[in-house]
């Protein structure tokens, strides 16, 4: 009972947040969807495993027809929300308990998020900087962005991975601590291996006070131990089975866990039975590291370059170079820049700084190292990947929760009534810089306000629009990368090709189908059993094939130079772009 009244102002700041979510974001909840391509083809693969496909099978059949695309997503994402939706089905039907199990997963997530906020929070400052950091979190845009209803991909349990494995580092007990950190990163890297760096960060952290501490070698034994125990199991939990020669680069394979089981087999014993020297630890360390890369070399060499190493130089030229949240911060707009950085980034940055400089002595020295570490790595980590600022923000919340604290602290001391209100209302800026920048950014260029100049492509780009391809005869399809998963969530079409890069080589037939001549790509279609065309001239992927290739397919489309094998087709309030690709045999009888 102690501890429940202990949460509840956790628990009463959370629904607040969940009600005013809900309140901002009910427009998306009304379509039924998720917010972009990675949460609508989340929900196809939910779609195909309760109808029947197996667990371990997350090939997405209707994607590359006949090769298919095989996914690099296991189902632990899927869990939750088929719980969710499976309860509430026999009360609200499916439609509406699968709209619900989108909005609630999401919000739980949060939940949990917040707790663990707190948690990081409370061994360096106070009950209530921890429960205020907990509170920031709602103001934190990275986070929400990724975290919100309908919000249903793998970036927000990333967050929820990366929160407990750095309280875990807080724990007094170092064989429970190495435990729990050690599965939850197992976990986050079987979620996705976009974890890896974040990863390497807690485990250099143990690795470094081993070599100078031998005491610290419990923490970093367990951990290391329970890791690739966990990882195995829930590779054998996914996968059903061991194939050494099925190693892909962007997911945890045979490869990187026999990798590890190499640098384990060296370096467990060390860490247990090596005499206090720092230069047999240091050797120990290289021997491992080296045991660790040359199976790795070994077993799966394409995958030194990175997770897409292998993609086809089409892929990358056209698509990959444009998914912003891969790229650095410094190929972002302006405003996405003050938006990511400039909330309790910036402000936990330079809280951190100023915490150093003048050293506070109720904060615990050792403890604030940890914290400050783990968000420095993840802050440098997010100017080179866009989609890193979230566990970035996460981590800054306890150093800005401790300088609105203590702001608004010294704005109340004040004794001048109106000074006092002043500097109580300038701690707002602390709270929400980001958006307040963002505001004055938007006031200054007018541009950005600007009314959309092609208002035709919003509703050629709708949902509404394409649900209405529903009208035409079951077929496979090719339509931009982005319009696939929502082809697929609402139709019983077929795409050649969506933004995800396992399909690698139907997704550079698709360039090549728009940028090549009609003659070569009439080929590719006909390859690809494709009957019909789907597109919309506002979309930005075909605006790059016009630009760069105008004597391609696309470029002579928007010109209004149409092959003859092409038909036009019309479906009633729809305006979406479709032609019907002429058969062969029909064309000939023309």
């Amino acid at each position: 009972m102690e501890r429940l009244r202990g949460n509840l102002p956790l628990l009463l700041i959370w629904l607040a947040v969940c009600a005013v979510l809900i309140l901002v974001t009910r427009g998306q909840i009304m379509t039924g969807l998720g917010w972009d391509p990675d949460d609508q083809l989340r929900m196809v693969q939910l779609h195909d495993w309760l109808g029947g496909q197996s667990w371990f099978d997350t090939t997405q059949y209707r994607i590359g027809e006949p090769d298919s695309q095989p996914m690099h997503w296991p189902r632990w994402i899927e869990l939750p929300l088929a719980l969710v939706f499976l309860l509430l089905k026999p009360l609200l039907g499916s439609a509406t308990a699968e709209t619900a199990a989108m909005v609630i997963v999401p919000l739980i997530t949060l939940g949990i998020a917040m707790w663990l906020v707190v948690k990081v929070t409370e061994p360096l400052f106070d009950r209530n900087i921890a429960i205020l950091a907990a509170a920031l979190t709602a103001t934190a845009v990275p986070i929400v962005a990724q975290i919100r209803p309908m919000r249903v991909d793998h970036h927000g349990w990333q967050i929820v991975l990366a929160l407990t494995a750095l309280w875990t580092l807080f724990w007094p007990n170092k064989r429970r601590g190495g435990i729990a950190l050690g599965a939850a990163l197992a976990l986050w890297l079987s979620i996705s291996l976009e974890g890896l760096p974040l990863s390497a960060a807690f485990v250099v952290l143990l690795v470094w006070r081993w070599v100078f501490q031998t005491e610290e070698g419990v923490r970093l034994f367990w951990t290391l131990l329970t890791f690739l125990v966990s990882s195995f199991l829930l590779y054998f939990a996914t996968q059903g089975g061991f194939d050494t020669a099925s190693n892909y680069c962007d997911a945890m394979s045979p490869a990187h866990l026999l990798a590890c089981t190499a640098g384990a087999v060296v370096l467990l014993p060390a860490i247990q039975w090596l005499p206090a020297k720092i230069l047999l630890r240091v050797i120990s360390l290289a021997v491992a590291g080296g045991a660790a890369m040359s199976v790795f070399w070994g077993l799966a060499p394409q995958c030194l370059g990175g997770a897409f190493n292998t993609m086809d130089p089409l892929v990358r030229e056209y698509w990959l170079v444009n998914v912003l949240e891969g790229l650095p911060i410094w190929y972002q707009n302006p405003k996405t820049m003050v938006t990511l950085l400039g909330g309790s980034i910036i402000v936990g940055l330079l809280s951190l700084l100023y915490i150093l400089r003048v050293q506070p002595g109720q904060i615990d020295r050792s403890k604030l190292v940890v914290l400050g570490y783990a968000f420095l790595w993840a802050l440098v980590l997010s100017l080179f990947v866009q989609r890193a600022t979230a566990v970035a923000a996460a981590f800054a919340l306890p150093f800005m929760a401790w300088a609105v604290h203590r702001a608004f602290v010294r704005a109340r001391a004040i004794r001048r009534p109106l000074s006092r209100i002043f500097a109580t209302a300038a701690v707002v800026v602390l709270i929400m810089p980001g958006p307040l920048a963002v505001a004055l950014y938007n006031s200054v260029d007018a541009k950005e306000t600007a009314p959309e100049a092609n208002p035709s492509g919003a509703l050629c780009e709708s949902d509404d629009s394409l649900a209405r391809l529903n009208a035409l005869p079951r077929s496979n399809i090719v339509a931009p990368f982005d319009f696939g998963p929502r082809i697929l969530l609402l139709t019983p079409h077929n795409v050649l090709a969506t933004s995800h890069h396992r399909n690698n080589q139907s997704m550079a037939d698709q360039i090549r189908i728009f940028t090549s001549s009609p003659d070569m790509a009439r080929g590719l279609l006909d390859a690809h059993n494709i009957r019909y065309i789907v597109a919309c001239d506002a979309e930005p992927e075909l605006a790059i094939y016009a630009k760069k290739h105008p004597e391609g397919l696309w470029g002579q489309l928007v010109s209004g130079q149409k092959p003859d094998w092409l038909q036009s087709v019309h479906i009633r309030d729809n305006s979406l772009i479709i032609w019907r690709v002429v058969p062969i045999r029909l064309r000939n009888e023309m």
